[in-house]
Protein backbone atom coordinates (compact mmCIF):
# COMPACT_ATOMS: atom_id res chain seq x y z
CA UNK A 1 0.00 0.00 0.00
CA UNK A 2 1.36 3.41 -1.01
CA UNK A 3 2.35 5.76 1.78
CA UNK A 4 0.01 8.74 2.00
CA UNK A 5 1.61 12.18 2.31
CA UNK A 6 0.46 15.78 2.40
CA UNK A 7 1.36 15.92 -1.29
CA UNK A 8 -0.82 12.97 -2.26
CA UNK A 9 -3.66 14.43 -0.20
CA UNK A 10 -3.37 17.78 -1.99
CA UNK A 11 -3.17 16.12 -5.40
CA UNK A 12 -6.30 14.08 -4.66
CA UNK A 13 -8.13 17.19 -3.46
CA UNK A 14 -7.14 19.09 -6.60
CA UNK A 15 -8.70 16.28 -8.66
CA UNK A 16 -11.78 16.18 -6.46
CA UNK A 17 -11.08 12.67 -5.21
CA UNK A 18 -12.85 11.61 -2.06
CA UNK A 19 -9.89 10.02 -0.25
CA UNK A 20 -7.94 13.26 -0.30
CA UNK A 21 -10.92 15.26 0.95
CA UNK A 22 -11.54 12.75 3.72
CA UNK A 23 -7.98 13.22 4.94
CA UNK A 24 -8.14 16.99 4.53
CA UNK A 25 -11.34 17.37 6.52
CA UNK A 26 -10.25 14.81 9.13
CA UNK A 27 -6.95 16.55 9.84
CA UNK A 28 -7.87 20.22 9.43
CA UNK A 29 -11.52 20.74 10.42
CA UNK A 30 -10.56 20.96 14.09
CA UNK A 31 -7.89 23.53 13.26
CA UNK A 32 -10.40 25.64 11.33
CA UNK A 33 -12.80 25.53 14.27
CA UNK A 34 -10.02 26.51 16.69
CA UNK A 35 -8.80 29.44 14.57
CA UNK A 36 -12.28 30.82 13.94
CA UNK A 37 -13.26 30.52 17.60
CA UNK A 38 -10.07 32.24 18.77
CA UNK A 39 -9.78 35.08 16.28
CA UNK A 40 -13.39 35.54 15.13
CA UNK A 41 -15.50 34.87 18.25
CA UNK A 42 -18.55 36.49 16.69
CA UNK A 43 -18.73 33.39 14.45
CA UNK A 44 -18.68 30.98 17.41
CA UNK A 45 -22.47 30.40 17.67
CA UNK A 46 -22.50 28.95 14.15
CA UNK A 47 -18.88 27.84 13.96
CA UNK A 48 -19.69 24.42 12.46
CA UNK A 49 -21.45 26.10 9.53
CA UNK A 50 -18.44 28.34 9.00
CA UNK A 51 -16.10 25.35 9.07
CA UNK A 52 -18.09 23.82 6.22
CA UNK A 53 -17.98 27.14 4.35
CA UNK A 54 -14.18 27.22 4.59
CA UNK A 55 -13.92 23.76 3.03
CA UNK A 56 -16.41 24.74 0.35
CA UNK A 57 -14.20 27.69 -0.47
CA UNK A 58 -11.14 25.45 -0.71
CA UNK A 59 -13.00 23.25 -3.17
CA UNK A 60 -15.01 25.75 -5.18
CA UNK A 61 -12.33 28.27 -6.13
CA UNK A 62 -9.78 25.66 -7.22
CA UNK A 63 -7.55 26.62 -4.30
CA UNK A 64 -5.53 23.42 -4.49
CA UNK A 65 -4.67 23.84 -8.17
CA UNK A 66 -2.72 27.03 -7.52
CA UNK A 67 -1.09 25.84 -4.31
CA UNK A 68 2.67 25.32 -3.98
CA UNK A 69 4.44 24.12 -0.83
CA UNK A 70 7.54 22.16 0.17
CA UNK A 71 6.28 20.52 3.37
CA UNK A 72 3.19 20.24 5.54
CA UNK A 73 4.05 23.30 7.60
CA UNK A 74 4.06 25.48 4.49
CA UNK A 75 0.73 23.91 3.52
CA UNK A 76 -0.63 24.76 6.97
CA UNK A 77 0.37 28.40 6.56
CA UNK A 78 -1.36 28.63 3.19
CA UNK A 79 -4.47 27.04 4.68
CA UNK A 80 -4.35 29.40 7.65
CA UNK A 81 -4.36 32.33 5.21
CA UNK A 82 -7.44 30.84 3.53
CA UNK A 83 -9.21 30.55 6.88
CA UNK A 84 -8.32 34.13 7.81
CA UNK A 85 -9.47 35.48 4.45
CA UNK A 86 -12.84 33.84 5.05
CA UNK A 87 -13.07 34.99 8.66
CA UNK A 88 -12.26 38.59 7.77
CA UNK A 89 -15.03 38.63 5.18
CA UNK A 90 -17.56 37.40 7.73
CA UNK A 91 -16.42 39.61 10.61
CA UNK A 92 -14.94 42.97 9.68
CA UNK A 93 -11.82 44.07 11.56
CA UNK A 94 -12.83 46.54 14.30
CA UNK A 95 -10.96 49.86 14.56
CA UNK A 96 -7.73 49.59 16.53
CA UNK A 97 -7.51 51.38 19.86
CA UNK A 98 -3.79 50.55 20.13
CA UNK A 99 -1.43 51.55 17.32
CA UNK A 100 1.46 49.55 15.95
CA UNK A 101 3.74 52.49 16.74
CA UNK A 102 2.66 52.23 20.37
CA UNK A 103 3.46 48.53 20.40
CA UNK A 104 6.85 49.29 18.86
CA UNK A 105 7.60 51.83 21.58
CA UNK A 106 6.72 49.35 24.31
CA UNK A 107 8.85 46.63 22.68
CA UNK A 108 11.87 48.79 21.87
CA UNK A 109 14.28 47.31 24.45
CA UNK A 110 13.02 43.72 24.31
CA UNK A 111 14.92 40.86 22.68
CA UNK A 112 13.35 38.73 19.95
CA UNK A 113 11.99 36.05 22.25
CA UNK A 114 10.39 38.64 24.50
CA UNK A 115 8.84 40.41 21.50
CA UNK A 116 7.37 37.13 20.30
CA UNK A 117 5.94 36.42 23.75
CA UNK A 118 4.31 39.82 23.97
CA UNK A 119 2.93 39.55 20.44
CA UNK A 120 1.33 36.21 21.29
CA UNK A 121 -0.28 37.83 24.33
CA UNK A 122 -1.62 40.53 22.03
CA UNK A 123 -3.01 37.75 19.82
CA UNK A 124 -5.05 36.52 22.77
CA UNK A 125 -3.09 33.61 24.20
CA UNK A 126 -2.41 33.08 27.89
CA UNK A 127 0.93 32.25 29.50
CA UNK A 128 0.51 28.46 29.46
CA UNK A 129 -0.55 28.43 25.81
CA UNK A 130 2.34 30.67 24.80
CA UNK A 131 4.90 28.50 26.59
CA UNK A 132 3.59 25.51 24.61
CA UNK A 133 3.54 27.38 21.29
CA UNK A 134 7.11 28.62 21.64
CA UNK A 135 8.55 25.14 22.30
CA UNK A 136 11.54 26.80 23.91
CA UNK A 137 13.01 26.14 27.35
CA UNK A 138 13.48 29.89 27.80
CA UNK A 139 9.78 30.51 27.27
CA UNK A 140 8.64 29.36 30.69
CA UNK A 141 5.28 30.39 32.04
CA UNK A 142 6.97 32.66 34.56
CA UNK A 143 8.96 34.49 31.89
CA UNK A 144 5.88 34.91 29.74
CA UNK A 145 3.87 36.26 32.65
CA UNK A 146 6.61 38.71 33.63
CA UNK A 147 6.76 40.19 30.14
CA UNK A 148 2.98 40.41 30.04
CA UNK A 149 2.63 42.07 33.41
CA UNK A 150 5.26 44.70 32.68
CA UNK A 151 4.62 45.52 29.06
CA UNK A 152 0.90 45.11 28.64
CA UNK A 153 0.37 47.49 31.53
CA UNK A 154 2.50 50.07 29.73
CA UNK A 155 0.83 49.39 26.40
CA UNK A 156 -2.68 49.83 27.81
CA UNK A 157 -1.97 52.66 30.23
CA UNK A 158 -4.06 55.14 28.25
CA UNK A 159 -6.47 52.70 26.65
CA UNK A 160 -9.99 51.71 27.64
CA UNK A 161 -10.67 48.31 29.24
CA UNK A 162 -10.66 45.51 26.67
CA UNK A 163 -8.77 47.63 24.14
CA UNK A 164 -6.15 44.99 23.48
CA UNK A 165 -8.57 42.22 22.57
CA UNK A 166 -10.49 44.61 20.35
CA UNK A 167 -7.30 45.81 18.64
CA UNK A 168 -5.50 42.49 18.15
CA UNK A 169 -6.79 41.71 14.67
CA UNK A 170 -6.21 45.26 13.45
CA UNK A 171 -2.65 45.14 14.74
CA UNK A 172 -2.09 41.81 12.96
CA UNK A 173 -3.50 43.24 9.72
CA UNK A 174 -1.24 46.30 10.05
CA UNK A 175 1.77 44.03 10.62
CA UNK A 176 0.94 42.11 7.44
CA UNK A 177 1.28 45.34 5.44
CA UNK A 178 4.92 45.79 6.46
CA UNK A 179 6.30 42.86 4.45
CA UNK A 180 9.48 43.50 2.46
CA UNK A 181 11.72 41.57 0.06
CA UNK A 182 14.15 41.00 2.92
CA UNK A 183 11.64 38.98 4.97
CA UNK A 184 12.78 35.37 5.55
CA UNK A 185 10.99 32.56 3.76
CA UNK A 186 8.81 29.94 5.41
CA UNK A 187 11.69 27.53 4.87
CA UNK A 188 13.86 29.73 7.09
CA UNK A 189 11.13 29.73 9.75
CA UNK A 190 10.99 25.95 9.53
CA UNK A 191 14.77 25.69 9.85
CA UNK A 192 14.69 27.97 12.89
CA UNK A 193 12.00 25.88 14.60
CA UNK A 194 13.84 22.64 13.78
CA UNK A 195 17.29 23.96 14.71
CA UNK A 196 18.53 23.11 11.21
CA UNK A 197 20.29 26.38 10.43
CA UNK A 198 23.83 27.70 10.79
CA UNK A 199 24.60 30.13 13.59
CA UNK A 200 25.36 32.86 11.05
CA UNK A 201 22.10 32.34 9.15
CA UNK A 202 20.21 32.25 12.45
CA UNK A 203 21.74 35.57 13.51
CA UNK A 204 20.83 37.22 10.20
CA UNK A 205 17.25 35.88 10.28
CA UNK A 206 16.65 36.76 13.92
CA UNK A 207 18.08 40.26 13.49
CA UNK A 208 15.59 40.90 10.70
CA UNK A 209 12.64 39.33 12.52
CA UNK A 210 13.41 41.38 15.62
CA UNK A 211 12.85 44.61 13.69
CA UNK A 212 9.99 43.52 11.43
CA UNK A 213 6.40 43.31 12.65
CA UNK A 214 5.42 41.28 9.59
CA UNK A 215 7.96 38.61 10.51
CA UNK A 216 7.19 38.69 14.23
CA UNK A 217 3.55 38.07 13.35
CA UNK A 218 4.38 35.50 10.69
CA UNK A 219 6.93 33.60 12.75
CA UNK A 220 4.65 33.40 15.79
CA UNK A 221 1.85 32.28 13.46
CA UNK A 222 4.13 29.59 12.06
CA UNK A 223 4.84 28.29 15.58
CA UNK A 224 1.15 28.59 16.47
CA UNK A 225 0.15 26.42 13.50
CA UNK A 226 2.81 23.82 14.31
CA UNK A 227 1.35 23.57 17.79
CA UNK A 228 -2.24 23.36 16.59
CA UNK A 229 -1.34 20.54 14.20
CA UNK A 230 0.12 18.58 17.11
CA UNK A 231 -2.61 19.28 19.65
CA UNK A 232 -5.92 19.49 17.76
CA UNK A 233 -7.35 15.98 17.40
CA UNK A 234 -8.53 14.49 14.14
CA UNK A 235 -12.23 14.66 13.43
CA UNK A 236 -14.14 11.39 14.07
CA UNK A 237 -15.22 9.55 10.88
CA UNK A 238 -18.91 10.34 11.37
CA UNK A 239 -18.18 14.07 11.58
CA UNK A 240 -15.90 13.89 8.55
CA UNK A 241 -18.68 12.27 6.53
CA UNK A 242 -21.19 14.86 7.74
CA UNK A 243 -18.98 17.66 6.37
CA UNK A 244 -18.21 15.83 3.11
CA UNK A 245 -21.93 15.36 2.53
CA UNK A 246 -22.31 19.16 2.38
CA UNK A 247 -19.44 19.83 -0.01
CA UNK A 248 -19.77 20.06 -3.81
CA UNK A 249 -17.56 16.99 -4.08
CA UNK A 250 -20.08 14.84 -2.27
CA UNK A 251 -22.98 16.23 -4.30
CA UNK A 252 -21.16 15.56 -7.55
CA UNK A 253 -20.44 11.97 -6.58
CA UNK A 254 -24.10 11.41 -5.69
CA UNK A 255 -25.19 12.72 -9.10
CA UNK A 256 -22.73 10.43 -10.89
CA UNK A 257 -23.89 7.44 -8.83
CA UNK A 258 -27.53 8.25 -9.52
CA UNK A 259 -26.89 8.32 -13.28
CA UNK A 260 -25.07 4.98 -13.13
CA UNK A 261 -27.92 3.37 -11.18
CA UNK A 262 -30.45 4.82 -13.58
CA UNK A 263 -28.63 3.28 -16.55
CA UNK A 264 -28.55 -0.11 -14.88
CA UNK A 265 -32.29 0.07 -14.24
CA UNK A 266 -33.08 0.57 -17.95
Amino acid sequence: MAIRTIFSMAEDCARGERLGWQEFVRDYAGIVRTLLAHYFPVLAPAVDEHVIAVFRRAGSNNWFAGLTFSNEREFMMAFRDLVFAYGREQDCIPPSEVTLDRVQAVMKDLNLLERELLWLFIKGYDAAQIAAIMMNAAATTEAVQRIADERLAALLAEAAPGALSRSARALMAAAEQSRSQQCPSLKTFNDLVNGQITWRDREVAEEHINNCFYCIDRFTTFQEMVRLRKEVPQLPPAEVEAILAQLPLAAKRRRVLSRLLARRAI
